[in-house]
């Protein structure tokens, strides 16, 4: 039974990073960065347990404690993954404050190691015979903690896809989300209680665990793919929606319709989604959100919209009007960008519209 225990965590420090290879091979760009790192962490996370189950010790001490910015890595990474997994705009790469903490303790580790080398030479070996507890072992409990919190918060920014969309494919994906975040929850509690009370079957379990879950979770979504295939739209889509479900939407689309339609703040050229959220009282992403779902289009379709029907009026009162002074008039900063937005729109171009006024046609073109 002790060799079979021995095998099975090799196997999984092994599986991780195979399965963290092929992730990054499928997934292509950032996400599958982000996907490759969570699965190389918990591997590596595998290779100091079994490192303990074995007895053996690295010759650097900086090494033997590798396992600690681990803990801080693996939320930042699957917090990263996951919201660039499920939204369909790119992820800002400012969100990779996340991974602050890891470069933290990295240099903390680092400058252990150099002013005071003492507080690294407790191996986790020493440290399970009864040993006070080691400045690595404290930062390896806060890093449990800071673990568990991370997940908890995004189960919370969650919520609202499965309580307040009906999509019930939504609401699957979100279940199926839940559970992976909560088993994640479950295996750094576990590594916590372990490493406070001291217990060397504790951490094998959790990697054993780990390891048995991962397996599970590959077999079954090959097993069900056309099911993840069904849910992920769905559930891509509520994610989008899920940060303005607490918004009064009707009151925002009344401030939208009298900032557009008695204000005419289409009209200004340097009009921009961050501006008019601002106005909104709202967040940017949160506007952007709201125009695409409710409204079916994106802030510049919004914007040229107004633009160009204001423009269609003005022809229709004046086919003879001078065509470059309505662009200006309307908020466009150059004749190209209002010809190219007009012919979008109409499928013809502004001169060409005004030529069928003039005629009487403009009823038949339209």
């Amino acid at each position: 039974m002790s060799e079979f225990f021995g095998s099975w965590l090799q196997f999984g420090a092994w599986y991780h990073f195979v399965l963290g290879i092929g992730v990054m091979v499928q997934e292509k760009g950032i996400r599958g960065v982000f996907l490759g790192i969570a699965a190389f962490s918990g591997g590596t996370l595998i290779i100091y347990a079994y490192r303990l189950y074995a007895g053996f010790e690295f010759d650097l001490p900086l090494l033997n404690h590798g396992y600690v910015p681990i803990l801080y890595l693996i939320p930042g990474s699957m917090q990263y993954s996951i919201e660039h997994f499920l939204s369909t705009e790119t992820v800002s790469m400012g969100q990779l404050k996340r991974l602050y903490p890891t470069f933290i303790m990295i240099v903390l580790l680092i400058l252990l190691q150099i002013f005071y080398p003492q507080s690294l030479q407790q191996s986790m070996k020493q440290s399970f015979t009864g040993l006070p507890y080691s400045i690595p072992e404290y930062l390896a409990q806060l890093g449990c903690l800071y673990y568990v919190t991370i997940l908890l918060s995004m189960i919370y920014q969650y919520r609202n896809i499965l309580y307040h969309n009906p999509n019930e494919e939504a609401k699957l994906g979100v279940r199926v989300l839940g559970m992976i975040l909560k088993g994640n929850i479950i295996f750094a509690s576990l590594i916590f209680i372990s490493s406070v009370f001291r217990l060397h079957s504790g951490l094998y379990f959790t990697a054993s665990l780990a390891t048995l879950m991962a397996v599970l979770a590959y077999v079954g979504t090959k097993i069900k793919n056309e099911l993840f295939k069904d849910i992920l739209p769905g559930l891509r889509q509520s994610y989008r929606t899920s940060r303005i479900l607490n918004l009064n939407l009707e009151k925002l689309q009344q401030d939208l319709d009298h900032l557009l339609k008695q204000e005419f703040v289409y009209r200004e050229e340097t009009i921009n989604l961050s501006n008019l959220s601002e106005r909104l009282g709202i967040k940017d992403y949160q506007l952007s959100e709201y125009i695409n779902a409710y409204l079916g289009m994106n802030f510049n379709r919004l914007v040229n919209e107004y633009r160009i029907a204001e423009v269609c009026k003005l022809i229709e009162e004046n086919p003879k009007v001078n065509l470059l002074s309505l662009a200006y008039k309307v908020g466009f900063n150059s004749k190209a960008n209002f010809n190219v937005a007009f012919k979008s729109l109409k499928k013809m171009s502004p001169s060409e519209y005004a030529k069928l006024v003039g005629k009487g046609e403009r009823g038949r073109s339209i």
